[in-house]
This record gives structure tokens, sequence and C-alpha cells, in this order.
């Protein structure tokens, strides 16, 4: 689907731009036109229940221990499969909803009804993901805590990360409005000024877009006075004022965690982490935090560039890489990720120094043992394993080290979790995903020229894999014309040519249907005319070698009824 839906939206920007009119919903079967649509927000819904089950059968015990630490062992290498299928279901659902509504619904792919439809279905996979991932707690008996030991709503989980999206979504929006600026001049020419700008108005989307739009939403909302109250005075400690102190309910899940935006002055705090940590705890959990706030600016901006750099190269980027080579996209996103790989390495670093510092001020302000506290319920409520096997592709050092300098000692240092066990599955279920709808792509392509024989019920499945392919609705025309409709053949006919099909192979179904319908001198020409587009489409493009025709079809009609070839 991926490949099919990026040919179909090269097709769309190639011919047409196409449209100035919406094309008869008579050209299409009509589970076309909204089936489509609606099969496509089915397969986004359920997507994500398949492969959690495919992993968990793959990577979870049959029941998980309930000791926290084994358990957290144990769940280790299902998460890092969800998070590497996660990601690839998520493009996938973005590459199928683009391409959903089809032709027959809107003019092109890159219209704003299409793009609004792929946001829909990529926010329903990730919505979906939520209780979907729930399989790791299947069958199991949790000693964690008091509430953990209820099973939160698939309902809860769902609005947990609905309110996440906003918070998600806002740089990238931000981002696209900035590559929508005229970047460049009437003549091709870069304008330097608006590009410095674009890239400003990027920088200042990823800081500040997804607050403040989680605010607007209601997604984000003011903190209690309680909580505001120790988060002001862990701040005052650093020297800090705050700006905000927001909250982001939880709905009943275990999503326990705190974290402050230095370059905004403002903390956020889950409803769940008051809930589990009592007040001492959260001290030292919200003075962790402030530590982050008196960091240096150019740690903030450290941490802001490598994803501002990812998101300008794939928005405003691509629009000046086509600009200055046309094709260049790719190119242009390579260049991209290469600087912005060692730049994610190096924040990873700063970033892990910055936890260190953070923890050594928790420690001094309010006290080692609260902290050791803290970070144990926190461990043991996530399922979060002490030592990960990750140091250097993590945020935080390993929880081992962090409560092991709060002064406990937790004994020999355990083994990290099999996680290549989870990564290889995940990998296996990643694949299988791609390979799906690219499987269904070559299994119903139509090649150019083999419409006339191709079938309706293989036009109808080809529609179903991509809707914008010119020779499935040319196949149509012809089915069409053989069961002796020629309006509607007509009018599929006219389709196709819009899609994109070869001038050469419309002509040759419409020579048979004036031939069908007695207009054998305009049959005649039209199929000359034909022969003619054919020539001059393979000689065009330089394919000189043999030198032969080939691939018409005679139209039969021009037989039968005008004599044709006697």
């Amino acid at each position: 689907m991926l490949r099919a839906s990026c040919a179909a939206f090269a097709r769309a920007q190639r011919t047409g731009a196409g449209y100035e009119s919406r094309v008869p919903s008579a050209a299409w079967p009509i589970e076309e036109v909204w089936g489509r649509a609606l099969a496509t927000l089915l397969i986004a819904a359920l997507t994500p229940f398949v492969t959690a089950r495919i992993l968990a059968a793959l990577t979870l015990p049959a029941k998980l221990p309930e000791e926290p630490a084994e358990a957290a062992r144990a769940v280790a290498p299902f998460r890092s499969a969800a998070l590497l299928v996660g990601v690839v279901q998520i493009q996938l659902a973005w590459t199928l909803g683009c391409s959903a509504l089809g032709p027959a619904l809107v003019a092109a792919p890159s219209e704003l009804p299409s793009i609004a439809f792929a946001a829909l279905t990529t926010v329903i996979t990730f919505a979906m993901g939520a209780p979907a991932r729930a399989s790791e707690s299947a069958g199991t008996r949790s000693p964690m805590t008091p509430a953990a030991g209820a099973k939160a709503s698939a309902w809860g989980q769902i609005a947990l990360r609905l309110r996440a999206i906003p918070w998600l979504i806002g740089p990238i929006v931000s981002a696209s409005a900035c590559a929508s600026l005229p970047l460049i001049g009437p003549s091709g020419e870069l304008r330097v000024g608006i590009i410095l700008l674009a890239l400003a108005l990027t920088f200042l989307g990823v800081a500040y877009a997804g607050p403040i739009l989680s605010v607007l939403t209601l997604a984000f909302r003011p903190a209690t006075p309680a909580v505001r109250a120790l988060a002001e005075r862990a701040a005052e400690r650093e020297g800090v004022r705050l700006f905000a102190v927001l909250r982001l309910p939880t709905h009943g899940v275990r999503f326990a965690n705190a974290a402050a935006l230095p370059w905004a002055r403002t903390m956020i705090v889950t409803d769940h982490i008051v809930e589990l940590l009592g007040e001492r705890e959260l001290e030292a959990v919200l003075a962790h935090e402030a530590g982050h706030l008196s960091e240096a600016p150019w740690v903030s901006a450290c941490r802001l560039g490598t994803v501002g750099v990812i998101l300008f190269a794939t928005t405003s980027g691509t629009v000046i890489g086509e600009a200055l080579a046309p094709g260049s996209t790719t190119l242009v996103l390579a260049c991209g990720l290469l600087v912005a790989m060692p730049l994610m390495l190096a924040v990873l670093r700063l970033a892990r120094r910055m936890e260190e510092r953070a923890d050594e001020h928790a420690r001094a302000s309010v006290s080692a043992d609260a902290l050791a506290n803290a970070l144990t319920s926190l461990s043991i409520d996530a399922r979060a394993p002490l030592v990960t096997g990750r140091k250097h592709a993590r945020l935080h050092p390993d929880l081992y080290d962090r409560i092991c300098a709060c002064g406990r000692d937790l004994g020999p240092r355990p083994a990290p979790p099999r996680r290549g066990v989870g990564l290889r599955a995940g990998l296996v279920v990643a694949l299988g995903l791609i390979a799906l709808p690219v499987g269904a792509d070559l299994a119903t392509r139509i090649e150019p020229g083999s419409e006339a024989h191709a079938g309706s019920s293989a036009a109808t499945w080809r529609l179903r894999v991509d809707p914008w392919d010119p020779s499935a609705m040319l196949t149509l025309a012809w089915a069409s014309a053989r069961a002796d409709d020629p309006s509607l053949a007509t009018t599929r006919a006219q389709e196709a040519r819009r899609l994109g099909a070869h001038e050469s192979d419309v002509m040759e179904l419409e020579a048979e249907l004036l031939a069908a319908g007695g207009r054998c001198v305009e049959g005649r020409a039209r199929f000359e005319e034909a022969l003619r587009a054919r020539a001059s489409e393979r000689f065009s493009r330089g394919d000189w070698e043999p030198l032969e025709l080939g691939g018409y079809h005679l139209p039969p009609s021009l037989v039968t009824e005008c004599g044709y070839g006697e």
C-alpha cells in the first residue's frame, strides 16, 4: 500500500492536478465510493489488536511472575516489539488513509479531505494501540499497588492517548504551516529571508505548539493548588519562577510521570503520580524536575534542535529541495536524517548528564531517601526493569544506578532483559505489515495494455488496493462495453484518462464503442489515432529497440461490424 499510494500521489500530481470537477460516481463500483473508506477505518481499529496478540504470543510467558522485578523483565521484550510495530502501524495507517477516499470523492490524494481522513485513520490506530497493549497484563495478578491491581478501562487508555495527540501534532502542524510559506520566488529563486523565518518558526513550534495546543484543547488542565504549591516551592529553591503547572488526567490508567519544560518554565504532572506517591516522594520528584528548570539555555537549545532539524528537513526542506532539483525529496530526507542522527546521540548523552544533575538537586534539596522511595514506587508501578541494557539509547540512566546513588544497597547488578527476542519478533511482524500491502499491490496489478481482457473482477480488487489506478478503471470500461452499456463505458474511459491512463489505450476503447454504435468511419479514424499515439508514446520514451509497434488491441466491433482488415 505504501508503494501504491506513493505512485497514486505521483500520478495525481502529474495528471491532475487535473481535476476541475468531481468525477461522476457512476464510474465507480458503489463499494469503492464509501466501502473503502469504512473498511479503512475498520482496519485501522483492528490492526493494533491483531499485532498485539501476535507479539504477546511470541514474547510473553503464559503467566507473568508475581515478583515485580521479574515481571518487569518479562514484559520488556513485548514492549520493545510493540514500540517498533507501533511506529510502522501509524505510518501505514497514514498512507492508507491518504488514498482511502479515492478519486470518486476527492480530486487528488493531496487535497485537504484526504489529509483529514488520513489524520483520522492515524488517530484511530494510535488510540486503539493503548487497549491493545493491555495484552501484556492478561492473566496476571498484579501485587504492585492498591490502585494498580484494578484493570484500567479501555476507554481510559484511549482517552489518555487522545489527550497526548495535541502535544504530538502541535509541532508537526506548525512545521507544515511553515512549509506553505512562499519559500520559492516566482522565478524559482530561494527566498532566504523567508526560509530563515520558516526555520525560526519551526523551532518555536517545536518548543511551544504542543503545550499551547494541549491547553487550548483542554487535554492538559491546571494542577491542583496542593501540587502547584509543591512545584513552586521546588522551583524557588532553584531560583526559577514557574509560569504554569499543568496536570494530565490519566482516567485510572497506570501512567505515573512528571516533566519540565525549561524554555516555558512549566511543569507537567500526571494524576496517577499524585495518587501513587506520598507528599514527600512527590516533592522529591518535583525537585528533580525543578533541577531541569535551572539548566543553561544552551541545553534547552540542544534538546529542541534535533527535533527542529528533523521537522524542518521533512517539511520546508523537501519544498526547497524540489525547487533546486526536482525529484530530490528522498535525498533531502536522507541528508536530514544524516545530520539529525549524530545530533540525537549527542543530545542523549547530554540528557543523561542532565538527569544525573537533576537527581543531585533532588537529593540535596529534599532527601536521598525520598527520591529512592519515589523511584522504587515508579519502577514497580510501571513494571520498569532496574537495568535496561541500553545505556546509550536511553534518555535516563538506569533505575539501578539512580537508586544506588541515593545510598540504597540493591545488591548485585541484575542482568538486563532479553530485549533481542522482542526486537526480532517486532521486526518480523513489522515486515509482515509492510509485506501485506506490497503483496496485495503486486498480486492485483493490471499492466497497461492488458485492460481489454483483464476482467471486471480483477479491476474491482485492484481498485480496493489502489483506487487511483487508471488501468483498473479502463478495465471496468472494457467490461461495460462488453456488457452493452456504452454510456457507462464512456464515463469510465473518461475517468481512466483523467487518472493518467495511456491515451492510446483509451482511444482503442473509444474506437470499439464508436464501431459498436455503427459509426464505422469515426471508429476507424479513432483507431488510427490510437496507433499514432502509441507510436508517439513509445518513441518519446527513447525506446527505439526493437522497432516494432506491438501491444495494441484490434477493437472487435471494428472487425465484426465495420469490416476492418478485410
